[in-house]
């Protein structure tokens, strides 16, 4: 079993703590160390136990708390090499940095990560695959569109994180200038309530039964519009064993991702 919990979501930053097997590692470092570690703490997760931070790509969101919370608590920090460039992480004293090559998988103790790229206005950015004995946990936000690595990859797994960034209406009649708006609206930007709802129509493996969507903008969307917009995606394609958390800035708390069942055995006669 896997099990997972949100820190923290959305532009005020993003961090996801994923457990199994005794191993702990964190998705991203978007909040500052001391809130990082605080959070941890409410999680009952001592911060000196973490075994790795993954980072997905070098934006403040997902990447500023990572070097000041390696030097407090010891964890090596593993992403791309663009991440390592672009971050700034050369210039910090950190305990060290593992570059993580796309599609090649990585074991940290119990559990085996594997970088997946994505379409995103960053370095090199990635999404995760995290697997342990057969269950697997995809985690993907700040991408423009779910292309044929991503979808592939989360059709294998039995939770799936995922962004829903942006309703097209109210980015439309919202406040930010049309560059900003070009910015989010295109390949390389972030995911609509539309494309988020198709992609769990028709793109998702039937052993998933968890989804949590995230990193939602604060000024161009609302929980209520990602539920409705899913929930009547999933209606129409009869998934009715998938549940579905709408995470907030805070997180979610422990989500628990256990793999299919082990076949009954047979009974025979004699």
């Amino acid at each position: 079993m896997i099990r997972f919990r949100l820190l923290g979501s959305g532009s005020t930053g993003n961090a996801t703590l994923v457990e199994a097997g005794g191993t702990r590692i964190l998705l991203d470092a978007g909040l500052g160390p001391r809130e990082l570690a605080l959070r941890l703490q409410d999680a009952g997760v001592d911060p000196a136990s973490l075994d790795a931070v993954f980072l997905s790509h070098e934006h403040g969101d997902h990447a500023r708390g990572a070097a000041g919370f390696a030097r407090k608590w010891g964890p090596r920090i593993k992403g791309t090499r663009g991440t390592y460039a672009a971050s700034g992480l050369g210039a910090e004293e950190i305990p060290g940095y593992d570059v993580v090559v796309p599609g090649v998988p990585v074991r940290v103790g119990a559990l085996t990560v594997t970088a997946l790229r994505v379409p995103h206005d960053a370095a090199e950015p990635v999404a995760f695959l995290v697997e342990k004995g057969g269950v697997a946990f995809g985690h993907a936000t700040d991408l423009g569109h779910i292309d044929h690595v991503v979808a592939g990859a989360f059709r294998r797994c039995q939770a799936v994180l995922l962004e829903s960034n942006y309703d097209p209406a109210l980015l439309r009649d919202g406040p930010y200038p049309w560059s900003l708006k070009e910015r989010i609206l295109s390949p390389y930007g972030h995911l609509a309530n539309g494309d988020v709802a198709r992609f769990l129509a028709s793109g998702l493996g039937t052993e998933c039964s968890c989804v949590v969507l995230a990193h939602l903008s604060q000024k161009n969307n609302h929980p209520e519009l990602v539920e409705m917009s899913v929930e009547a995606a999933l209606k129409r394609a009869a998934r009715r064993d998938v549940r579905v958390t709408v995470s907030g800035r805070e997180g979610t708390g422990w989500v628990e991702v256990a793999g299919a069942p082990a076949p009954s055995p047979q009974l025979r006669l004699f």
